[in-house]
């Protein structure tokens, strides 16, 4: 059974709330969802997943679950993902 985490966890790469950008998808063959149609949106962290049972690690290696704009929400590997960064005037 997946258990969501909704709140921070150290040592994470990214944290529930995070705004991130999809720059990559990595796994893209079956039986591995093809996320490539989000390559290049803006989302929001929404929880961090550590037993799904798809080789992650804690606390270091987490699916991370975004959701967009439009409603959608999927999981990434950190590595699909760039956080981003809020500009200071």
């Amino acid at each position: 059974m997946s258990e969501f985490i909704t709140t921070p966890v150290e040592g994470s790469p990214y944290q529930p709330g995070q705004r991130v950008r999809v720059i990559d998808a990595i796994d893209t063959s079956p039986p591995f969802t093809d996320v490539s149609e989000y390559v290049g949106l803006f989302g929001v962290v929404d929880y961090l997943e550590y037993s799904c049972g798809c080789g992650q690690t804690f606390p270091s290696d987490p699916m991370i679950g975004v959701s967009f704009s439009d409603g959608r929400q999927q999981e990434f590997w950190a590595e699909e993902l760039a956080p981003i960064l809020a500009l200071v005037s």
